[in-house]
């Protein structure tokens, strides 16, 4: 299972906005990440920001004056409009 195939698993079940570290922390836990990195975390950040636009994850944030503020990025599930 790829990282973003994972967030999305956990995201689904989660029905709640999670950061990408919550993230790789429960998938890691639930048995559908198996890594040797040592920053999974990071992978699973970079993965979810490689997300396409159009997919399912929606990144929430508060923003800042150039960016969003830190530690405000939160990543949720949302049903694809048929």
């Amino acid at each position: 299972m790829t990282f973003l195939q994972a967030a999305e698993e956990v995201l689904r079940k989660a029905q709640t906005p999670l950061t990408a570290r919550e993230i790789t922390d429960l998938a890691l836990r639930q048995g559908l990440l198996r890594t040797n990195g040592s920053t999974p975390a990071a992978t699973m950040s970079a993965a979810l920001y490689g997300a396409p636009e159009d997919g399912p994850i929606r990144r929430t944030y508060r923003p800042g004056r150039n960016r969003a503020m830190r530690d405000s990025v939160r990543w949720a599930y949302t049903q694809k409009a048929r």
